[in-house]
């Protein structure tokens, strides 16, 4: 069944670690109404930001992923939005004919809660009235697609985020909304952060560079970008929930480095790259640490506050041991 997923714009009203248009934060009330793979449609409550024409409006939708549990918050969890899109057009809540979109009737929605179920005939109600097309979702790409796939370099458009200097790593993707649209690619990456795993591995680099006088930051592209006395490195955590997907894994992790360090190329100052995973590959892909040698990249593996080498360019890293 179709949900209702409350999107609110503005950090100041938001008590949720939402990325919008790839990632929603939930309590456990409504953990019995978000379902891997059902469709939903974004609605903006009106909040602080009236200024938004988007306000109490529907203006997206897509498709849920599978929930997962949020490391920081037991009574919480998030789930990945693997398709979504803006609509064309903003829908209000009321239909030329002032009954409510949601309930098909003068009666009002229940707009205390933030994730509510709609019949399919509201659904596709709201879907015609924001110009979109029913079918659009079957041929729009998933996030869960991009596992197995390297990132394209530089691929546009290209979005851009200052640089953020943090103590701790943010909970969940630590997205500080802008008013730019992400990319699937941008979406991918920040349904990837707010995973257990992959916080660990940043959590426990960061903590090795406070511990030696460093200085980290962070953005809405960038996992973590760290100094060390003169030293730069840029660095990628990779969940790996298989050990089998470590190779696609190394592939995207790869592409997004270099993605980055073109992106940011002025503020990072050619930094070395880093990726880390919180478990070693499996042995037959050990040769992997020889690929991200010749790509004159350091392979860590970090967690539960230990940063280990795993390839000769790692063995330099001053933060280590």
């Amino acid at each position: 069944m179709p949900v209702i997923l409350t999107q609110h714009f503005s950090p100041s009203d938001r008590v949720y670690e939402d990325a919008e248009f790839s990632l929603y934060h939930f309590p456990r009330v409504y953990f019995s109404r978000v379902r891997p793979y059902d469709r939903f449609i974004y609605y903006r409550p009106l909040g602080k930001a009236q200024s938004r024409v988007d306000s109490k409006h529907y203006f997206g939708h897509g498709v849920l992923g599978q929930w997962y549990e949020d490391a920081r918050r037991p009574d919480h969890r998030f789930v990945d939005l693997i398709k979504a899109e803006r609509f064309p057009v903003p829908v209000p809540l009321l239909d030329e004919h002032k009954r409510y979109y949601e309930t098909e009737s003068a009666r009002q929605p229940q707009a205390q809660a933030a994730v509510r179920e709609i019949s399919e005939i509201a659904y596709y109600r709201i879907l015609a009235a924001g110009a979109v097309n029913s079918a659009s979702l079957s041929f729009m790409p998933s996030t869960e697609s991009l596992l197995d796939v390297p990132l394209p370099f530089a691929a546009a458009p290209i979005p851009r985020d200052r640089f953020r200097q943090i103590t701790a790593i943010p909970p969940g993707a630590g997205y500080v909304p802008s008013e730019a649209l992400l990319n699937i690619h941008e979406s991918a990456a920040l349904q990837e952060r707010a995973r257990a795993d992959h916080q660990d591995v940043l959590a426990s680099i960061q903590s090795a560079v406070l511990r030696r006088g460093g200085a980290t930051w962070y953005n809405n592209n960038v996992d973590l970008f760290a100094r060390l006395g003169e030293a730069r490195f840029l660095i990628e955590a990779k969940s790996l929930l298989d050990v089998r997907d470590a190779i696609h894994r190394v592939r995207y992790g790869i592409g997004q480095l270099a993605d980055y360090s073109y992106r940011y190329g002025t503020e990072l100052e050619g930094p070395q790259k880093v990726l880390a995973f919180a478990v070693q590959p499996p042995r037959e892909a050990a040769w992997l640490r020889d690929v991200l040698d010749q790509e004159r990249t350091a392979f860590l593996m970090a967690g539960n506050g230990k940063v280990e080498a795993l390839n000769e360019s790692a063995k330099g890293l001053p933060f280590l041991g």
